[in-house]
Formats: C-alpha cells, sequence, structure tokens
C-alpha cells in the first residue's frame, strides 16, 4: 500500500532528479536512471492501492514532475522521440490531477522542444496552449509561460512580437509575490534576465542578418542581460547553462565584429565543455565554429584556428 510515508520519498526522489540534471543534464547515465525512477512510479500508481485518494492524486503528480525532468534530460540528450514520450506521459498525468500549471510547464517544455528540432510555428502553437493552461496559475507560472511563448516569437524572427510578449513575462514576474508563490519545479526562477537575453539573441539570429540594423541593436541590448547572469552566477560558469548561454553569447559577438570577446568568451567556455554532456551546448558550439569557418578573412587569423580546432575536439567528442 502507498502510504503518504511512501509518497515522500517519491518526492525526495524527484528532487535528487532535477538536481541531477541541473548537474548531469544531457548525461544518458543521468537518463537511464530517471527512466527508471519513472518506470518505477508508474507502477507504483497501476499496480499498488493507495492508504487514501490524497496520497494517489499526490502521487501521479509527482510521477508528472519526474516525467518533465526526465523529458528535459532527454531533449538535452538529443533523444527527442524519447523525450516527447516522458512529456506526453506527463501531461497526462498532469491532466488527471487537475494541475494546470504544471500542464502550462511541461507545455512549455514541449514549446523549447519543438523551437530545439526547428518546427517554429508549432513551438507557437505549443506556448498558445501553455499561456491558456496557465490563465489562473501564479504569476511566476504565466511569467514563464509569457518567456516561452516570446521563444517562439524569436525563433520565427518576428521581433516585434518578441519585445511585446516579453514585456507581458516581465509585468507578471514583477508581482510582489511572484517569487513567494512559485511551484515547487519553477524554484530556478527568480528573474527574467539570461532568459530575455536569450531570446534577443535567438531572435537576431533568426532575421537571417544579426550583425546589421534592428538584429544588431537587439544583440546589444541582450550584452548584459548574458553576461551580467553569468558575472553574478560564477558557479554557472562550469554548468550547461552557463556554457549555453556564453557560446550564444560568443556567437553574438562575432556577428559584430568584436572578434576579441569572441576568441575571449568562447575560449574560457571550453575548459569546461567536455564535461558537459549537452547535446545542446555542442550544437551551439558547432554552430559558432559554422560561423567562424564561414569568414574567410579569419582562416590565416592563428587565435581563431586555436579556437576552431579546439571547437572540433569538443564538438566530436
Amino acid at each position: 500500500m502507498i502510504t503518504p510515508g511512501i509518497a515522500d520519498d517519491i518526492a525526495a526522489t524527484v528532487e535528487s532528479c532535477r538536481r541531477l540534471d541541473d548537474t548531469e543534464g544531457g548525461s544518458r547515465a543521468a537518463l537511464r536512471h530517471m527512466q527508471q525512477q519513472v518506470t518505477e512510479v508508474a507502477g507504483h500508481i497501476r499496480n499498488s492501492r493507495f492508504s487514501d485518494s490524497a496520497t494517489r492524486q499526490r502521487t501521479i503528480n509527482l510521477w508528472a514532475q519526474l516525467a518533465q525532468t526526465a523529458g528535459w534530460t532527454a531533449m538535452d540528450t538529443g533523444l527527442h522521440t524519447r523525450a516527447h514520450h516522458f512529456y506526453a506521459t506527463g501531461l497526462k498525468a498532469a491532466h488527471e490531477t487537475a494541475d494546470r500549471a504544471l500542464t502550462s510547464h511541461i507545455l512549455g517544455c514541449l514549446t523549447f522542444q519543438a523551437i530545439a528540432r526547428g518546427q517554429h510555428h508549432d513551438a507557437l502553437a505549443l506556448a498558445d496552449a501553455g499561456i491558456t493552461a496557465a490563465l489562473s496559475a501564479a504569476p511566476a507560472v504565466r511569467a514563464m509561460a509569457a518567456a516561452r511563448k516570446a521563444h517562439a516569437h524569436a525563433a520565427l524572427g518576428d521581433l516585434t512580437a518578441l519585445r511585446r510578449t516579453t514585456d507581458v513575462g516581465l509585468t507578471f514576474l514583477a508581482h510582489p509575490d511572484a517569487r513567494d508563490t512559485r511551484p515547487p519545479w519553477l524554484y530556478w526562477l527568480s528573474d527574467l534576465r539570461v532568459v530575455t537575453g536569450q531570446s534577443y539573441i535567438t531572435g537576431a539570429f533568426a532575421t537571417g542578418a544579426p550583425g546589421t540594423g534592428e538584429a544588431r541593436a537587439l544583440l546589444a541590448e541582450a550584452d548584459p542581460f548574458i553576461t551580467g547572469w553569468l558575472g553574478r552566477h560564477a558557479e554557472h560558469i562550469a554548468d550547461r547553462d552557463g556554457l549555453l548561454h556564453g557560446a550564444w553569447l560568443a556567437r553574438s559577438y562575432l556577428a559584430r565584429d568584436q572578434l576579441e570577446h569572441t576568441v575571449a568568451t568562447a575560449g574560457s567556455l571550453l575548459q569546461y565543455a567536455s564535461t558537459v554532456p549537452s547535446a545542446h551546448v555542442r550544437s551551439t558550439l558547432a554552430a559558432l565554429d559554422t560561423d567562424l569557418a564561414a569568414r574567410r578573412e579569419l582562416r590565416s587569423h592563428r587565435p581563431v584556428q586555436r579556437l576552431r580546432a579546439d571547437l572540433q575536439d569538443v564538438t566530436a567528442g
């Protein structure tokens, strides 16, 4: 029989898997561990009796949270089909427990996955569904839903909609209760600066001409969001988020012909890149190498060629 005490133990497992994703996201070993946990909780739900209905509801909701975390790890491992399966499992469980905030969060994860797969119009539709699901949710949940929609607009190169939706998210997060009423799975959301900076960079690159006009101005606006976050959270330099945002920042510098900043930023990241098993990070570093390769005038530039060799070593692994 599943008792409240056993549900507490499952909750501790969910929390440990979140921490594991934070530190080892993209690792196939971490994903195998999470998949085992998802399967075990599913077995409890299918085959066990519960001490009361509240414990059953809680266990199903914890299963949804666990599936979301496993989906995020699978996505960062590059296993998109498996990630989608986990997200679908999480959505079903969140629906069963009438948790619209968690439903919105998982739809936001699906939005991010669709962007990663180049399915930008699907991403926008998923983001809209996430906003609808969050209509009665806490301000931080609504802020995150708006940020996901802003990122979908960014991927489509719609800079006007990107700015408008970003402002909506910032307004929600400015609510005085936003941080105190966050659900536990949104523990990491304290501000939207780095999320906004990443969306601005994504939007500028999606225009196809990031180094010119409004897109160039957007990249300049993104700089303090990313550099300020990295500076205040030095521990992130060595993790997945720091590497991802730092790699995009390096691409942004190159688009604006700030070669010294490009080399310095990318060089500071590469000492950590081999220890972060993230497909998303590797693909962004590979894109930086492609950007550098396209610049004919840099083919005899020794620091750039050394950087390219290091990038290729990391991305090949």
